[in-house]
């Protein structure tokens, strides 16, 4: 397993993680390969990448960083590679990273019915913060949540 952090990246690599994204999230809810390769392009995105012993990716975390304060915009792991502490170990990582550079602040937003997403959060020391209403699709309310480092 390797973790990289990117600020830019590649098409193909656009695409591959559009794939990953699709597969791990609701109809509709995917991200375009094109819409990642964009998100980067903006300085204050960032990019996290778990890959494999054959350099396949696991999974990936898409943040922005600002200041003193970091945004988790989208995190997922490969559906088939789910459950086996991938996600954990990408978060953990993100986390040191973070605290090296002096954020303060991990936030982010969730649906609330990805219970797998919502209970990690709480178990890595994610406070509940507030709630948007209808946020997703079919009415899902986003839960916001942060973690102080």
């Amino acid at each position: 397993m390797a973790i990289e952090f990117l600020n830019h990246i590649g098409e193909e690599l656009a695409v591959e993680l559009s794939l990953i994204h699709m597969a791990a999230f609701p109809e509709k809810q995917g991200w375009k390969g094109k819409d990642i390769h964009e998100l980067l392009e903006i300085s204050f995105h960032h990019l996290v990448v778990d890959y494999d012993a054959s350099n396949q990716v696991n999974g990936f975390l898409l943040y922005s960083l600002i200041l003193d304060e970091a945004e988790i915009l989208t995190f997922c792991v490969d559906p088939v590679k789910q459950h086996q502490g991938i996600g954990t170990t990408l978060l953990n990582v993100f986390f040191t990273k973070m605290r090296e550079k002096q954020v303060k602040i991990v936030m982010l937003d969730v649906a609330e019915n990805n219970l797998a997403a919502v209970n990690l959060y709480y178990r890595l020391g994610f406070s509940l913060n507030g709630r948007r209403s209808n946020y997703y699709e079919n009415k899902i309310d986003a839960l916001l949540m942060s973690l102080s480092l």
